[in-house]
């Protein structure tokens, strides 16, 4: 099976930030919930009707997604929690360290 294209990830990722499930977008864009899940799980190529459904859907532009895929926007919480349950202990402590001290200089 191949992955799905950064893009798809980008929209995935911001359909689920929006709490919008997949049987939901599809009553948004008409697309069937299988070929969503297809789309999304890298099964198959998302059409550019169906890219633009999703923009029209989430309310994004073009830009947005441009701008997610450089600036790597789409990360969330969850994904570096889960980054971070993989380090080592030593490790964690040392970013532990390092948070505090960001969030302290961000207060100033």
């Amino acid at each position: 099976m191949k992955k799905a294209d950064p893009i798809v990830y980008v929209l995935r990722r911001y359909r689920e930030n929006q709490g919008i499930s997949q049987d939901k977008m599809s009553g948004l864009t008409g697309i069937s919930v299988s070929t969503i899940q297809r789309i999304e799980n890298g099964r198959t190529d998302m059409k550019l009707s169906h890219y633009r459904s999703y923009l029209n859907a989430l309310g994004m532009s073009d830009m947005d997604v441009s701008i997610a895929l450089f600036s790597h926007e789409f990360v969330t919480e969850k994904d570096v929690a889960a980054m971070a349950r993989q380090f080592p202990l030593k490790v964690k402590r040392v970013l532990i360290r390092f948070l505090d001290e960001l969030s302290e200089a961000l207060k100033h």
